[in-house]
């Protein structure tokens, strides 16, 4: 029996052990991410020429001081980039050990319009963002949240940024895992009025029978920061979907759904999906689940739809987890 305790702590121990990426690896993926903002930087210094030749940087009819205000933004964006790279060079060319922890990422997405966007994620503001709505909405965290979400930041952080440079993903939650729907739901719709179910969610089994993958894992998720999925065009394109057509390894799951429903609401005073709504990676029963705002009840709806449903204003809402 004793034999059998040590094992057991053990194999505790040995989940526990954290996953240290070595000098190299951490070498490497500095230098990628060093070389990567030169293309950052010089996207940032395009636009700033192409305003100084489009007078964007003159004041608007009725306007005092603001071209002024935009030209000192773009010019505090640069320098800002060029801060970030200059002290990117300084850890390389250092022969002291880099920390495991890398503090931020700084990356370009080609819009469908041609377009360049730059997207920069500060994991101590974005975490902070996630914590402030835990905090308010008096969500259970686990002790040790801040480190899982550290382990997850930095072993994906690669995979993280290459996401964001192929999805254009500009918002990220940090998720706990082994939340039940049902005390979720409560928690993230305090402020509101109840969550309105439909009559086949409520006979798959409503929140405690609906089914969601890797739930269970703490996680970070990527998604786009867009109001409505007309709002932007790679929400666009999923409209008039299929249930059976959606990718779920890549689509919010109900959980997640309503965690960013809640923050969305405390950062910016609107509400997600006002004017439709969007499948989600979770099952009810056979049926597929989908969700949106509803302005009059003042209240989320969750529906849940046969797979072959499809509607000009249903679509689905793309994302990536990391565990």
């Amino acid at each position: 029996m004793e034999n059998k305790f040590k094992t057991e702590n053990i194999v505790n121990l040995a989940k526990q052990k954290k996953v240290e990426k070595s000098q190299t690896e951490l070498r490497k993926s500095l230098e990628e991410r060093f070389l990567g903002m030169r293309n950052i930087i010089k996207q940032a210094t395009q636009e700033y020429k192409l305003a100084l030749k489009d007078e964007s940087f003159e004041d608007k009819e009725g306007e005092e001081g603001g071209g002024e205000k935009r030209k000192e933004a773009i010019q505090e964006k640069i320098n800002v980039l060029l801060d970030r790279a200059e002290q990117m060079k300084v850890k390389l060319e250092s022969k002291d050990e880099l920390p495991s922890l890398t503090e931020s990422i700084s990356t370009t997405y080609k819009k469908p319009d041609g377009q360049i966007e730059n997207i920069t994620f500060s994991l101590e503001e974005k975490f902070e963002e996630c914590i402030a709505v835990y905090k308010k909405t008096k969500l259970d965290l686990p002790p040790d949240f801040e480190d899982q979400m550290k382990e997850i930041w930095e072993n994906n952080i690669d995979e993280i940024q290459k996401s964001i440079e192929e999805k254009g993903f500009d918002e990220i939650l940090f998720v706990p895992g082994n939340t039940p729907l049902e005390d979720l739901n409560a928690k993230m719709t305090n402020i509101y009025n109840e969550t309105y179910q439909d009559s086949d969610f409520e006979e798959g089994g409503s929140f405690t029978g609906a089914k969601s993958q890797n739930v269970d894992k703490p996680r970070i998720v990527l998604t786009h920061k867009s109001q409505n999925l007309k709002d932007r065009p790679e929400l666009e394109k999923t409209l008039n979907t299929k249930g059976k057509d959606v990718d779920l390894k890549n689509t919010l799951t109900l959980e997640d759904y309503l965690i960013f429903q809640r923050k969305y609401f405390e950062e910016t005073g609107n509400h997600l999906d006002e004017d439709g709504w969007t499948w989600l990676a979770t099952y009810s029963g056979a049926r597929l689940v989908d969700a949106d705002w509803d302005p009059g009840g003042g209240q989320v709806d969750v529906y849940a739809d046969g797979l072959d449903n499809q509607s000009e204003a249903l679509g689905a809402r793309p994302s990536r987890s990391f565990y």
